[in-house]
């Protein structure tokens, strides 16, 4: 009688010539074929087919496809000069990605890719260089969010020497160069404004800097100095309506026209600025509209690219999100027709170029991130989308929704009662005042730990600019 793991073995055979590798080795796995001689010649085969696969995928630029097959293939059978091969060809296009992200002045995702790497223990001189000039980068761009742009260009000059054959380091060290002439002069007219009382004309170049370095101290300082003297010559009526009490889900209340009140976006949105990390978008509705930022454009979440006005949408259902597609869409490489289920790393691009990845990293919290992969940005200007539900963790852990390294624990934001609350392990201060760990916040509200600083700015029901 014909054994049976013998048609088992013609099924998996028939699976793999049919281009079907995932459900040929399935089938291996489950009736234990390995254990026959035929089995195993067919599991070398499906191993040389999966690797064959893996160098396409890495020549097409998704090598984490790649890094999926080599696994499969090294699970199957034996190294092989041909898997070796494969791998090299996978290192290398990874290490073509971590370039074209310095490239575009994104050390983090550089850098995640290294780690990558050194966890499937690639080691090599180039690999350890390609890590320092990252860093570098990274600490260039961070210290360019702040207007130290002298200390920017020279961390980015060591990265060109590190690379003097990477020729978009150099373009990067030129960039930031221009930009540190630039700030210099507004930081000059800046201060001549201040002086002369000019507070309108302080105001305009401070947003002007801040365009440069969203989180220069100076700048903040002196747009809010100036906002405040503008703002004494306001009525006492306008200025009530600037600073209404502000509580999450409720849409700043100010007159406007018919046009207006019919908008795609929530309203419930503010930008979270903490010191030493960068800023957020926070976004509280359980839907947003991501789309082009541009005049009378009102959306969730707007970018600063050629994309349409209202490109897409998403909305959290639950412990998850779906995204439903307005226009052109693709989730890893691959067309969004209909809604679609969002897990945690998926690359959403919108049109030809604007890339974010969905992040849900914490466990406890449904709120979500939208990291941005492209050089694009929102506007206002944020390094990236917080889609908040009923908390919000920042700490030095890498599953919170905001990664401050330097911190010592976490913070967390959230929602109570039709408010919103910071709570931390230690007593905070609060808009100048002492809490013992627990307080809530406003619209605008600035809080102060031992060893971290943070502050909100309410957004204008979609404008682009903070409420002042």
């Amino acid at each position: 009688m014909f054994q049976s793991w013998r048609f088992k073995l013609r099924e998996s055979e028939e699976a793999m010539k049919a281009g079907r590798l995932d459900e040929a080795r399935r089938l291996i796995g489950e009736n234990q074929l390995i254990e026959f001689l035929p089995g195993k010649r067919l599991a070398v085969t499906l191993a040389s087919r999966f690797a064959g696969r893996a160098r396409q995928f890495a020549q097409a630029g998704d090598w984490g496809a790649g890094w999926r097959d080599l696994d499969a293939a090294v699970a199957l059978a034996e190294e092989t000069s041909e898997l070796a091969t494969a791998r090299q060809t996978l290192v290398a296009a990874a290490l073509r990605e971590a370039e074209c992200d310095l490239g575009r002045a994104n050390g983090a995702a550089a850098l995640a890719i290294i780690e990558k790497l050194e966890r499937r223990k690639v080691a090599s001189a180039e690999l350890r260089t390609l890590r320092d000039v990252a860093r570098r980068v990274e600490s260039a761009r961070y210290l360019c969010r702040r207007g130290r742009f002298a200390d920017a260009e020279a961390q980015l000059a060591t990265a060109v020497s590190l690379r003097p054959n990477l020729a978009d380091l150099q373009r990067l060290r030129d960039e930031c160069r221009g930009q540190k002439e630039r700030a210099q002069k507004l930081t000059d007219e800046l201060h001549r404004a201040l002086g002369e009382e000019r507070y309108r004309d302080a105001a305009a170049v401070a947003e002007q800097l801040l365009a440069l370095a969203p989180e220069s101290r100076l700048a903040r300082d002196a747009r809010r100095r100036a906002w405040a003297e503008v703002g004494a010559n306001l009525t006492e009526s306008r200025r009530l309506g600037m600073t209404q009490t502000w509580l999450p889900g409720q849409r700043s209340v100010r007159a406007g026209s018919a046009e207006e009140e019919a908008t795609e976006c929530s309203g419930n949105r503010f930008v979270l600025w903490v010191d030493g990390v960068g800023g957020y978008l926070v976004c509280m509705a359980d839907e947003v509209v991501c789309g082009q930022a541009s005049p009378g454009n009102r959306v969730d979440v707007p970018i600063l690219a050629d994309i349409s006005r209202r490109h897409a949408k998403i909305r959290r259902e639950g412990e998850g999100y779906v995204l439903e597609p307005l226009h052109a869409t693709r989730i890893n490489g691959r067309s969004a027709q209909s809604k679609t289920l969002l897990s945690d790393g998926d690359e959403i691009e919108f049109g030809s170029g604007v890339r974010l990845r969905f992040r849900q990293p914490h466990a406890l919290s449904g709120s979500a991130r939208l990291e941005f992969v492209s050089r694009h940005r929102p506007q206002p200007f944020a390094d990236g989308v917080l889609l908040m539900a009923e908390s919000c963790v920042l700490g030095p852990q890498w599953q919170n929704h905001v990664v401050c390294r330097e911190w010592a624990g976490d913070v967390v934001l959230y929602r109570q009662d039709d408010a919103l609350f910071c709570r931390a392990m230690e007593s905070i201060e609060i808009d100048g005042q002492l809490c013992d760990g627990r307080g809530r916040l406003d619209g605008n509200s600035h809080v102060v730990g031992s060893d971290f600083s943070l502050s909100l700015e309410e957004l204008d029901r979609c404008s682009t600019q903070p409420l002042r």
